[in-house]
């Protein structure tokens, strides 16, 4: 079933008002007839399932049927992913937003290859938004991670998280994430560094660690950028599930 996120002030207690893209969605690609079913998610993570009722001149009105409840709570994991090409950014957007992911802080690293120009941040930071909440729409999820503008390493907001995890390629068979994160750990908020293409910098890496970052190793292998954040959502679900 489609799910769409809608704003708090749309809703009232009887239904919402669905306009602008979402509009479009409905109306012209899925092509909804009235007492079309779907799901839709406000600001506060309440889910519920609703009728379409009637088509406005600018919006579309879906009464609520059914309450499906909030959020369960979780793991709260945030990634700052070094910037990388495009496409593969994008795709670890989706694919992080898909495996469960909280926060994404895009990261310039002093190796990063691919610079974002001011003038184009906000624009890139809406297009990253969007993927998001396309992505927590089809896998059902509850809630839209939060999509920061783009930070430089050093700035990385450290204090707002209970740990804080840089994952090195260098990293000692002694490392390895499912030994440095507990299962304690996941009540927490956590912070996982991922470096670009180039690797971290030996300089970045040591004032990381002087700033309170635990290193950690994610296997014997050397993964692309993207494909270490997806390997630390899944052992970290793993370790969920595991202790539950």
């Amino acid at each position: 079933m489609q799910r769409y996120f809608v704003k708090n002030r749309d809703c009232t207690a009887t239904g919402v008002r669905i306009a602008d893209r979402d509009l479009h969605h409905i109306k012209n690609v899925m092509r909804m007839k009235l007492g079309a079913e779907i799901h839709v998610v406000d600001e506060d993570g309440r889910a519920r399932l609703a009728v379409l009722k009637s088509y406005l001149e600018d919006a579309a009105w879906f009464e609520f049927q059914l309450d499906l409840g909030g959020e369960t709570g979780g793991i709260y994991i945030a990634i700052a992913q070094a910037l990388i090409k495009k496409d593969r950014f994008e795709w670890m957007l989706e694919k992080a937003t898909e495996l469960g992911v909280s926060e994404i802080i895009p990261t310039a690293f002093s190796r990063s290859v691919v610079k974002i120009d001011p003038a184009d941040a906000p624009r890139k930071l809406e297009r990253f938004q969007m993927i998001a909440k396309e992505a927590a729409e089809q896998s059902q999820r509850n809630a839209i991670p939060l999509i920061r503008s783009v930070t430089d390493l050093n700035d990385l907001p450290f204090a707002e998280f209970d740990r804080v995890y840089v994952c090195y390629e260098a990293a000692t068979a002694a490392d390895p994430l499912g030994k440095v994160v507990t299962a304690e750990d996941l009540d927490k908020r956590l912070l996982f560094i991922v470096g670009p293409e180039g690797g971290i910098a030996f300089s970045e890496l040591a004032e990381l660690k002087r700033r309170g970052a635990v290193v950690c190793g994610l296997g014997s292998r050397i993964l692309r950028s993207e494909t270490a954040s997806m390997y630390i959502l899944s052992a970290l679900d793993a370790i969920r599930e595991a202790r539950n």
